[in-house]
């Protein structure tokens, strides 16, 4: 029977973009699904209701199983060239998430980078230790910080102290811009359900979903390639980022709409100022030694945040600037952008959404 076959896959590679159809158990039970693909006996579909099942062939209908045979004979053998792995190396169109209002997001490949500042760089703190780091995955990161129109389009409501549409939404925990992003792929999930591009939609695979970005993730996209203070050199005017404008005319202390000021190098927008963005790590000390795909420390007080914001100086904006907060608090400096990338799923969850944190002072 299918209640006693079905599994839920978490982590599965969409190969085909089949038509919804009605597949029948040798029992004569019927569900609405789609294909997705057959390995080793076993059938993976998409169901409907936006599960994701891998069920025993011999347990459909004759003419349902015809049907799996007639598309293994018609589709060519899967690419062995790991370039074509789901993590890509090549360039990708920009993703639209239409369950945020188009909120937009831009892929970064994977690569390597120096993380942390210089000794001379004007503005070092003592937590900014250089040290190398390569990512072996690409992700896609939001182009912009989340807008406040986005964000009460996936949770209902704006608790925003600065009011307006396309100004970046604050006053956000950490945890409020975790369950943000876990709304958003289940909301994903659900309404992409029978797109025309549903076999390049990595989240019906069930292995891709929302989250904040790593600390690292964050620096690497920030810096877009570049190695001075900030992604357009070593030196800031109010020109270039929204910092520093508590009596400045006429911003006179406020966040600005995202998008207000140049894009860095790989195309994002507001690295730099307007609002310190959370990420998904535990604030610690750097490594000394060079890291690979680093998460932060397991165990500590805080969370991290990065880039600065309209309230602060201008050493926080730089790429290397890093702050840690409590992750139940809000503040109106604090907000987020959406990462998007293939998770690891393990027992306590993924990209630590998970995991707790517990009160501490703010640096």
């Amino acid at each position: 029977m299918f209640t006693q076959t079905f599994f839920l896959l978490l982590a599965i590679t969409l190969t085909a973009k089949e038509p919804i159809r009605t597949w029948t158990s040798a029992d004569g039970r019927t569900i609405e699904a789609r294909f997705i693909d057959e390995k080793k006996g076993e059938v993976r579909i998409h169901r409907t209701d936006g599960r994701v099942f891998n069920i025993p062939l011999d347990n459909f209908s004759e003419d349902d199983r015809k049907y799996v045979k007639s598309l293994a004979v018609a589709k060519p053998s899967p690419s062995t060239d790991p370039k074509d792995d789901v993590e890509g190396t090549d360039s990708k169109p920009n993703y639209f998430i239409k369950s945020a209002l188009d909120l937009e997001m831009i892929w970064v490949e994977p690569g390597t980078f120096t993380m942390g500042s210089p000794k001379r760089e004007v503005g070092r703190m003592g937590n900014e230790t250089q040290h190398e780091v390569t990512l072996t995955k690409g992700f896609y990161l939001g182009k912009y910080e989340v807008t406040q129109e986005q964000y009460e389009k996936v949770m209902g409501k704006n608790p925003s102290r600065f009011k307006g549409n396309k100004l970046p939404v604050e006053m956000v925990s950490w945890n409020d811009a975790v369950t943000f992003c876990e709304a958003l792929t289940k909301m994903e999930l659900q309404n992409n359900y029978g797109r025309d591009d549903y076999s390049e939609n990595k989240i019906n695979t069930g292995s891709w979903e929302f989250n904040l970005p790593t600390e690292a993730q964050w620096e690497y996209a920030c810096r877009a390639g570049t190695t001075t203070a900030y992604s357009w050199g070593d030196t800031i005017s109010t020109s270039d980022a929204n910092y520093n404008n508590t009596n400045r005319y006429p911003l006179k202390g406020r966040t600005t709409n995202v998008g207000s000021y140049k894009a860095n190098p790989w195309g994002f927008f507001d690295m730099h100022g307007n609002v310190w963005e959370w990420t998904a790590d535990l604030y610690g000390n750097y490594p000394k030694s060079s890291v690979i795909d680093p998460r932060g420390p397991s165990h500590d007080s805080a969370r991290v945040t990065r880039g600065g914001s309209w309230y602060h100086s201008s050493s926080n904006p730089r790429s290397a600037s890093r702050s840690y907060g409590n992750p139940r608090p809000t503040i109106g400096i604090l907000g987020f952008r959406v990462a998007f990338q293939q998770v690891e799923q393990t027992s306590e969850g993924s990209l630590g959404s998970s995991m707790e944190g517990y009160p501490s002072g703010a640096k």
